[in-house]
């Protein structure tokens, strides 16, 4: 049976295709629409992802160029379709750089906070001197060291130091003693005193010697807020550990590093305000070791901040010294005492030692601050490798319960710094009075030429006192490793105006355009 299509149906049946056909078109150019504007979408999406990606390629250029110590601007720079450039304030406090990153018209911008270690660290030897008081720095000695007669002591030797001096004073050189490049030739062997500055008899320095120099900026060590910014809060840690005295648990991190006011140290520990604590592994290796040696192991961790909130004593009983491992920096809020002593294990091991004191309300240091290098009771200590910094001053052979100085049995050798806000006072002169060792000192200002004094009485040395003078050598190399970030201690302290960068201190997305 046949089913006849009537021409009316036939029209409305074309009307339907047509309108059907109309719809279809429609949608197709709104769904090549929607996909043009998703694709549009999509590449704006991934021209600003790569834009920001661009400015973080930015930050890090700039990190190997300020660690680098190039601290100029990064012109715009092609990076495949996109591109960046950098931008940089030191006038700002803090400064800061601004990486901006480019795609067409995609644009992301990142501000990062500069660091920069204290300026005191561009120095082998930092005297600040914020006492304010007349004070002259000297080097001096001839040739090298000898072991004296029957005494054993190793008297004599040149003063050398490899690296900068600043002092908030006087400098002046006698004899032989001399002043050198730093190893890798970082900073040329200058001399900058806020004073006088005098070469006399045969001492050399190879960089150059200002007289009259600009203060350097200190930095504000209250502001670095050790108590926070720490990886270990040692206290806290024996405190909830339930320890008061003695090691913290076998299996604690800290267990083969400190011991907490160690009953054998009643003299040390009852000599100071607070808690004491002492460097030292539960096990000694010392064998066939002789007093200027560091055998003993002592692993400190790596990227560590300790906060030791009291004194901090690098002097075992049962020791000449440590062979230290890790890369940390030790803050202190009273003094550090290295009566033995300190080696490296390894290229890749550095200390930071930072005696920071105490403060009151207006941030003005009340007590702590010091280092003393050389216990004269019982210290060993003729050699320390350590990047060390004291709110106040550095104290060498000087007891740190009577406060008095003894002979040592050596000179000293140092492979750091000593950087001090205040002095750095190393009595390493000598003669003897009524058959008693007693410190000299050389007073520049006494006669025509200067003279031998006993610094206890201000009086000029005799005759026969002065044919008694001995003279211990001091040798400072200045490590260069702390201007690169991979051998470069961490909480170190900071501060404005530096030309060692220190790292970034935070960042920030900041809008495009």
């Amino acid at each position: 049976m046949k089913i006849k299509i009537s021409k009316s149906e036939k029209g409305l049946a074309l009307v339907a295709v047509v309108i059907f056909s109309c719809i279809f078109v429609i949608l197709g150019f709104s769904m090549l629409n929607l996909a043009k504007t998703e694709i549009v979408m999509s590449q704006k999406e991934l021209n600003s992802a790569q834009a920001f990606y661009a400015a973080e390629a930015g930050i890090a250029q700039l990190t190997t160029k300020l660690y680098n110590h190039d601290f100029t601007d990064i012109a715009d720079t092609a990076l495949g379709e996109a591109s960046y450039q950098v931008d940089l304030d030191f006038n700002a406090s803090p400064p800061f750089a601004v990486s901006t990153g480019t795609v067409g018209l995609e644009v992301k911008k990142i501000k990062t906070e500069l660091s920069f270690l204290a300026p005191p660290y561009e120095n082998a030897i930092y005297a600040g001197n914020i006492s304010g008081n007349k004070w002259d720095f000297s080097l001096r000695g001839k040739g090298n060291p000898k072991v004296s007669g029957m005494s054993g002591r190793e008297v004599g030797g040149k003063d050398i130091v490899n690296g900068n001096i600043f002092a908030n004073g006087d400098t002046t050189l006698y004899e032989e003693s001399s002043v050198n490049p730093s190893p890798l030739a970082n900073f040329k062997g200058d001399i900058n005193s806020t004073g006088k500055a005098e070469l006399l008899d045969k001492a050399t320095v190879s960089g150059t010697v200002t007289e009259n120099a600009s203060a350097i900026n200190q930095p504000n060590l209250v502001n670095m807020n050790y108590a926070v910014n720490n990886t270990h809060n040692v206290g806290k840690i024996f405190a909830d550990a339930g320890v008061s005295s003695g090691y913290l648990p076998a299996g604690d991190e800290l267990y083969d590093v400190m011991v907490k006011n160690p009953s054998n140290r009643s003299g040390e520990c009852t000599s100071t305000s607070g808690d004491d604590y002492f460097l030292e592994p539960s096990s000694v290796s010392n064998f066939g070791a002789q007093f200027k040696d560091a055998k003993t192991p002592l692993s400190l961790g790596d990227n560590r901040v300790y906060y030791v909130d009291g004194d901090l004593w690098v002097h075992s009983t049962s020791t000449y010294g440590f062979l230290v491992d890790g890369q940390v920096t030790i803050v202190v809020t009273g003094d550090i005492h290295i009566s033995d002593n300190i080696k490296y294990a390894d290229s890749d091991s550095v200390l930071g030692l930072v005696a920071l004191g105490e403060y009151d309300g207006s941030g003005q240091l009340i007590s702590g601050g010091n280092i003393f290098f050389g216990d004269p009771r019982f210290g060993t200590m003729s050699t320390a490798s350590a990047l060390m910094f004291a709110a106040d001053s550095f104290l060498y052979n000087t007891d740190a319960i009577s406060r008095s100085s003894a002979e040592p049995t050596s000179g000293v050798s140092i492979y750091g710094n000593l950087n001090a806000l205040n002095q750095v006072s190393i009595q390493r002169d000598w003669f003897t009075k009524g058959g008693k060792a007693m410190p000299a000192f050389f007073d520049p200002t006494v006669g025509t030429d200067g003279a031998w004094v006993d610094p206890e009485t201000g009086v000029a040395l005799t005759a026969n006192e002065i044919s008694s003078l001995r003279h211990y050598q001091m040798a400072i190399t200045y490590d260069d490793r702390i201007r690169a970030l991979e051998t470069q201690p961490p909480g170190l302290p900071i501060a404005e105006g530096g030309i060692i960068f220190g790292g970034l201190k935070a960042w920030q997305e900041l809008p495009g355009q």
